[in-house]
């Protein structure tokens, strides 16, 4: 059990119980030692956590379910805000923002996550210069230091897959060398919670592939995003996958799976239905292909049914 997290969690309560931290400690450990627990210096056993819920009035079982449950919620509320901050969503951002800082955060990965979010957020405002953006996500995560790790958490991960969409010339080859690497040995990302954050790694990655024409690379990103997604219900970002393929498959002259591409990226878009996405990739598509998008529809179907 990770005594930091479930010591932030005791704060919370604890804090919202109106007790005060002498009374709260009293008769189970010293504030020192609780200091000790909320510093992850060492483990608490489950005879104190006991204690402390008695303290609490809230029985250990019910405690410990609240805790999961608390750690999935706040979890899910900062890959919102994340996400609302990608998709320059700032009304939603702000939202998620102002819930997100309502609470202590569980763990140092949560809290880099969100930082990274913050970062993000005054970058797409213009608060900040791509110059700064690329120098402070760098200090985030100890770059380049970090990419003679060989595990990494998939926070971590994700954070390099952003700065690789700000770098240029080597630094953009180092890093997509790096990622490439995690992915051809995945056991070397520590997965979290979601898979939210390997959709967008995989998404920037072929993005980048497609950059640097190297089209064989981003079908091979591409079709692993889609398996993730189908496999796992969620399909997010499938869009891009889906264009992205069209556009390799169609550069390497593969018209058949192209034509498929485009389909499914079209059924998706409309799944969704998302008035202002669909307007994004329909005149992408149209201006990448020549052609009319739901005229390709119409004639797609109709040879199939022929």
């Amino acid at each position: 059990m990770n005594s930091m997290e479930i010591s932030v969690f005791l704060e919370n309560i604890r804090y919202g119980r109106k007790i005060s931290q002498d009374d709260f400690c009293s008769g189970i450990v010293s504030l020192r030692q609780y200091q000790r627990y909320r510093n992850g210096e060492c483990e608490i056993t489950y005879e104190k956590l006991e204690q402390f819920a008695n303290k609490l009035g809230i029985p250990t079982k019910k405690m410990m379910y609240e805790f999961e449950r608390s750690r999935s919620i706040q979890y899910k509320m900062i890959t919102m805000f994340y996400n609302a901050v990608v998709n320059r969503d700032a009304a939603l951002a702000k939202e998620y923002k102002a819930k997100v800082e309502k609470e202590n955060i569980f763990d140092e990965d949560r809290q880099l996550y969100f930082n990274h979010a913050l970062m993000m957020n005054d970058y797409y405002r213009g608060i900040i210069t791509k110059a700064d953006m690329l120098d402070s996500t760098s200090k985030l995560i100890n770059y380049p230091t970090i990419i003679k790790q060989k595990f990494l958490t998939d926070i971590e991960v994700l954070i390099l897959s952003f700065l690789l969409t700000l770098s240029e010339g080597y630094e953009q080859m180092r890093l997509l060398n790096k990622l490439t690497e995690l992915f051809e040995n995945e056991d070397w990302i520590m997965s979290g919670e979601s898979n939210f954050a390997y959709s967008l790694i995989l998404m920037r990655m072929s993005q980048v592939y497609g950059i640097q024409k190297n089209f064989s690379q981003v079908i091979k990103y591409c079709d692993l995003g889609i398996k993730r997604g189908i496999y796992c219900k969620q399909y997010y970002l499938m869009e891009y996958f889906y264009y992205y393929r069209a556009l390799a498959n169609f550069r390497l002259e593969c018209y058949d799976i192209y034509e498929e591409s485009l389909f499914r990226c079209y059924g998706v878009l409309h799944l969704e239905g998302n008035k202002k996405k669909i307007e994004k990739f329909t005149n992408l598509i149209e201006k990448d292909f020549h052609i009319n998008f739901d005229a390709f529809i119409i004639n797609y179907l109709k040879k199939g049914i022929l």
